[in-house]
């Protein structure tokens, strides 16, 4: 096969215009209200957990709502404010992050202290959020899923 000049353009031209052919699909719109408990384990005290008495002998356990509400997004960024509350108390944090993986289904968040890591199927959010303590904060996991309020 003789390969020209005019046949590389033009596969050019066509793999230009059909970026789904190569797997890169348009993100998902994800903003919104996601609704759900947190399921958390936590080792010290500070942000969403002042009074936790919890060590990594005798780690802390708690269930509080949590309101994910991602106020913005552009393309596969979007961004936030995270709510944790229960018994009147509320803690709220920011937090960026951006959509990856097969049809931009994964979401990866950062927050000021911690990770989140999820996967998005429909209006459910699955996700783990991850906190390490250092040497004055608290050691935090949290995995839960989250629904979506339309």
């Amino acid at each position: 096969m003789n390969i020209t000049p005019a046949l590389i353009l033009a596969a050019a031209a066509y793999l230009v215009g059909c970026p789904v052919a190569l797997g890169d699909s348009p993100a998902p719109n994800i903003e919104g209200k996601w609704t759900g408990r947190t399921y958390t384990i936590v080792a010290g005290h500070g942000g969403h957990w002042p009074t936790n008495p919890g060590t990594f002998q005798k780690p802390g356990l708690f269930d509080k709502d949590l309101l994910i509400d991602v106020t913005g997004q552009e393309g596969r960024r979007f961004w936030g404010i995270t709510t944790i509350s229960d018994n009147g108390r509320k803690t709220q944090e920011p937090f960026v992050g951006e959509l990856t993986g097969t049809d931009n289904r994964d979401v990866v968040v950062a927050d000021t202290d911690g990770y989140l890591n999820g996967h998005i199927n429909g209006d459910v959010l699955s996700l783990c959020y991850s906190q390490a303590a250092g040497t004055k904060g608290s050691a935090v996991v949290s995995c839960t899923e989250v629904k979506r309020t339309r």
